[in-house]
């Protein structure tokens, strides 16, 4: 709980910085198509973590993430 508590107002600490010199949030997907990924990364790399939904929909997860 205490180093919870510290990497919540550190992280804090930078998005008000960041906010105050007018920079804005910007939330991207954990979860993309497979497809996408293999177009920015291109196929057979190493870049992509490759899923497949209950749907048999293929999806990717990138490396960073």
């Amino acid at each position: 709980p205490a180093q919870a508590a510290l990497r919540e107002r550190l992280l804090s600490a930078v998005v008000s910085c960041f906010k105050r010199h007018g920079a804005a949030a910007i939330d991207t997907p954990v979860l993309e198509l497979r497809e996408t990924l293999v177009g920015k990364y291109g196929e057979g790399t190493k870049l992509i973590y490759e899923l497949q939904d209950q749907g048999g929909e293929l999806l990717a997860l990138r490396y960073d993430l």
